[in-house]
């Protein structure tokens, strides 16, 4: 099996986009702690959604007075969650999805972190995936530790954009296309991902779509000179426009199919891809399937000491590599696809595995 290096989530962006409302409902939180009030705050969102991102933006704003701890696999000591009297007065903790396992008596950790979140004198910034907190919220309540909950939005379209060319220079992306009329025309076609969670399935929509910059450029700008500008602004237009409809916002998905799509230096709307997957998995598979999405990354010891099996773990992991659902990291974990991610999700959806 080979290994695939992906992971948008945990890039240093050197800023934070679209965040601002968020980072300011959890430093009103620290602030409230500060003068009596104690309000733990839960980051929840979806795979690649950039909550490590955004925890990582409370750490540098609390650089003097925050400690953090990162749970990089499932917790098995509770030695892992101790903390010292004297530790830092905000406490940030990553990825706490970690903290259970999804089996009879894999428990205890967890019960054992919530009941020091609610006794030490201190404030935690604590982040989630989205399908982990729902499980637990609807079977234990996990909501009523975390008076202030922050779910990451989707990014917008031209948050997207600022995020995939800063890695680049001025120009050095060229914007291209094989279809003449496509820059020269105030409207152009674009498939739309449509999900039916009833099928597990996610199906493209043609959508007539508007070329604002060609139409800014043409009436706003006359001057003969500016036609290869406003050609590649179109095109540009469109490239991040179909990343969005695809991704949705997402921008580790976005990223991903940045990735696929580029044949550096060239982009074109054309080499963006739509990806929907069929995907037919027996129960275990799917559960399995469901298991790395909700813990966001698990290697075989792992799902083997949840499902209880590694035979039967060797098989599901074979099964969802030969539909391309999921990848191998380097350090010996499993992750969903980028751009499989909206398609599992779908098809997860279908089975009320997640919701």
């Amino acid at each position: 099996m080979g290994t695939q290096n992906i992971e948008p989530e945990d890039r240093n962006t050197g800023e934070v986009l679209g965040l601002r409302d968020e980072i300011g409902k959890i430093q009103e939180a620290i602030a409230d702690f500060e003068v009596g009030k104690r309000l733990n705050v839960a980051i929840i969102a979806g795979l690649l959604g950039g909550k490590t991102t955004l925890v990582n933006e409370i750490e540098r704003l609390n650089i003097n007075r925050a400690t953090k701890i990162v749970f990089s696999g499932i917790v098995r000591d509770k030695k892992e969650i101790f903390l010292p009297e004297d530790i830092e007065r905000v406490i940030l903790f990553d990825n706490c999805h970690f903290l259970y396992t999804r089996k009879p008596g894999g428990f205890d950790i967890l019960y054992e972190f919530l009941d020091m979140i609610s006794s030490r004198k201190r404030i935690f910034v604590t982040t989630w995936n989205m399908y982990s907190w729902n499980y637990l919220n609807q079977t234990f309540g996990l909501g009523k530790y975390f008076p202030v909950q922050v779910i990451v939005p989707s990014f917008e379209r031209e948050n997207l954009k600022i995020l995939t060319l800063k890695r680049y220079k001025k120009n050095e992306i060229i914007f291209d296309t094989d279809k003449e009329f496509e820059e020269k025309s105030p409207l152009y076609v674009a498939e739309y991902p449509l999900e039916i969670a009833s099928l597990g399935r996610t199906f493209g929509i043609p959508v007539l779509k508007i070329n604002i910059p060609y139409l800014k450029n043409r009436f706003l700008n006359k001057k003969k000179e500016r036609k290869e500008e406003q050609e590649k602004e179109a095109v540009e237009y469109q490239v991040f426009e179909k990343i969005f409809l695809e991704s949705k916002g997402n921008p580790g998905i976005a990223m991903r199919i940045w990735e696929l799509g580029l044949d550096y230096p060239y982009m074109k709307p054309e080499n963006i891809g739509s990806f929907s997957y069929d995907i037919e998995l027996e129960d275990e598979e799917a559960y399995v399937l469901n298991l790395i999405l909700s813990y966001q990354g698990l290697n075989k010891t792992e799902i083997a000491d949840i499902i209880g099996s590694m035979l039967r773990t060797n098989e599901a992991i074979f099964r969802l590599f030969n539909q391309e659902l999921i990848f191998e990291r380097e350090d010996g974990s499993f992750r969903v696809r980028p751009e499989a991610l909206r398609s599992v999700i779908a098809y997860l959806e279908k089975l009320r595995l997640v919701w």
